[in-house]
C-alpha cells in the first residue's frame, strides 16, 4: 500500500536552497512509491510534486477552485498534467457549512481553508517545507488529526520557526513532530512512524 504524504508550504519559491531541498524531497517521495498530496497551488509544494511526478510518483492536488477553468486562472503557470487526481471544492460547499461570503475574496479564503482540511484529512502524514499562514493552518490540522509531521528545517519560513515555537505548544497530540534538514532522512523518519 502506498502512503499518502501531504506536502505543505509557501506558495512562492523561497530561495534556490529551498528549491533544491524541494527537488530532493520529490525524488525521495517517488523512490519510496509515495502518493504526493498538495494543495494544488504554486510554490514549494508544486516544486516537490513536479519533481516527484517526473520521477514516477502519483500526485493528487486538492485545489481551492470549483472547477478546472477556475483552477487554471488561479495558477496559470503550473502544469496540471502532473496531477493524477485534481480534487475541487464542491460548488455546494456553502450549504454544507451555512456560509454566505459577502465577497469573492472571502469566498476564496473560505475555500482555501476547506481545501486545507480536506487535503490534510486525506494524507497519512505531512511534510512542512518553508511556509506561512496557510501552512500553519495545515500544520495545526495535522496536529488535530494526530498524524506524523516532518518539518524540513533550513527551507525557510514557518519550517525554520517551528523548532522554537512548537515546544511551547500546550496542545496534547498523538502527532510525532520530526525536525530534520535532510529531505531523504526526514521522509525515512516519517515512513518509519507509518510502518
Amino acid at each position: 500500500m502506498a502512503f499518502k504524504i501531504g506536502v505543505y508550504g509557501s506558495n512562492i519559491v523561497e530561495s534556490e536552497r529551498a528549491l533544491g531541498l524541494a527537488r530532493e524531497l520529490g525524488q525521495a517521495l517517488a523512490a519510496h512509491g509515495c502518493i504526493v498530496i498538495t494543495g494544488a497551488c504554486s510554490g514549494m509544494p508544486y516544486a516537490v510534486a513536479k519533481t516527484a511526478f517526473e520521477h514516477g510518483a502519483e500526485v493528487w492536488g486538492f485545489t481551492p477552485a470549483l472547477n478546472l477553468d477556475e483552477h487554471r486562472r488561479a495558477y496559470p503557470q503550473d502544469d496540471i498534467g502532473i496531477y493524477r487526481r485534481l480534487i475541487y471544492v464542491p460548488p455546494s460547499y456553502h450549504d454544507l457549512f451555512g456560509l454566505t461570503p459577502a465577497t469573492a475574496e472571502q469566498d476564496w479564503g473560505a475555500r482555501l481553508k476547506y481545501r486545507n482540511v480536506i487535503s490534510t484529512v486525506n494524507s497519512d502524514a505531512g511534510i512542512i517545507i518553508s511556509g506561512g499562514w496557510g501552512t500553519l493552518n495545515e500544520f495545526t490540522n495535522l496536529i488535530y488529526e494526530g498524524k506524523p509531521i516532518g518539518i524540513l528545517i533550513g527551507s525557510g519560513g514557518l519550517a525554520d520557526e517551528l523548532p522554537v515555537w512548537y515546544p511551547r505548544l500546550r496542545k496534547k497530540t498523538a502527532s510525532p513532530v520530526l525536525f530534520e534538514g535532510n529531505p531523504t532522512r526526514l521522509l525515512s523518519l516519517i515512513l518509519q512512524r507509518l510502518e
